[in-house]
């Protein structure tokens, strides 16, 4: 007879883990070619997957905007103007909701079929304070994959913002530690701080199904940003999602108009899954055409 602890063992090496769902954003190569459950096959980690649901440009949308405005008026009003703009146009199935990152994440208005309140709000947003974008990109995150999660629709997290490294409440720019101290890393490696942060805030984020893209209205050139806007990049593709840089007002317009066709032309892919997951694991999605889609996911701390 089995012992006790040998019992355990032999029902833990056999016990099925059970499936696991996830929403991969993918987008197709021609905005025209239709997806379809039938047409694609999945794999996580190399095992099939199953899938279950194809969400596309003609279903619901969700879409969060999330404001992080700190800076030049100049910069500033041809973003908003544009963001009016590329709202009212959207589809009647697209609800929009409008938060601000200045001093945490706060909804202005909440999301709905009603275009009008998130207009008329964008003109009284206040344009000062301190960049938040880092400290409000995971629950943004996490609030829209929440959505994600117990809804039909496709959602997605847009961030417009100025931010620099330099005008965060936190000093990411790694001062020198110990002046009298010529080996002190920090004088060698200065972005080391900024590397780390964004990092971990990657780490974070690919454990939420919901993308991130990202808006910034000044392409700044100085070692730490350069830095800082490579993380923003990093944090964005994580999630399957884009960062764009705006490096004159005069492409704002085009800028923001080409993240709204992005998102509006995304495509989410239900998939479930067996078997255990690893900590980081990846998807693979395949149809009869090019495919672009997220494929690292890390699973969620419980």
């Amino acid at each position: 007879m089995l012992s006790r602890r040998d019992f355990l063992a032999v029902a833990a090496a056999t016990a099925v883990a059970p499936p696991f769902t996830l929403r991969v954003p993918a987008w197709t190569a021609d905005a025209d070619t239709p997806l379809d459950a039938a047409s694609l096959t999945a794999t996580v980690e190399g095992r099939p997957a199953r899938v279950q649901r194809v969400l596309g440009p003609k279903d619901d949308l969700l879409l969060m905007v999330v404001i992080d405005l700190v800076g030049d008026l100049a910069l500033v009003d041809p973003a908003r103007d544009a963001l009016a703009g590329q709202v009212k146009a959207l589809p009647p199935n697209t609800w929009c909701g409008l938060l601000r990152a200045q001093d945490g994440l706060r909804v202005l208005v909440d999301p709905g079929p009603d275009r009008t309140r998130f207009i008329d709000a964008l003109p009284g947003l206040q344009i000062a304070g301190r960049a938040g974008l880092l400290e409000t990109v995971e629950p943004a995150l996490e609030l829209a994959s929440r959505v994600i999660e117990k809804s039909p629709v496709r959602v997605a997290v847009l961030y417009l913002t100025d931010s620099n490294i330099y005008n965060y409440r936190e000093d990411y720019t790694n001062p020198v530690i110990n002046y009298s101290d010529s080996r002190d890393l920090s004088r060698r490696f200065p972005e080391a701080l900024i590397h780390d942060k964004t990092a971990k805030l990657s780490e974070a984020l690919a454990a939420w199904p919901a993308p991130l893209f990202i808006v910034h209205l000044a392409f700044l050139r100085d070692r730490l940003n350069e830095s800082y806007q490579t993380g923003l990049q990093q944090m964005a593709e994580t999630t399957g999602g884009l960062e764009w840089f705006c490096r004159t007002a005069a492409e704002i317009p085009s800028t923001v108009e080409q993240a709204f066709g992005r998102i509006q032309r995304m495509w989410m892919v239900d998939i479930e899954s067996a078997g255990p997951r690893s900590r980081t694991f990846t998807v693979s999605l395949k149809s009869g055409g090019e495919l672009q889609y997220r494929t690292k996911y890390a699973a969620r701390k419980r």
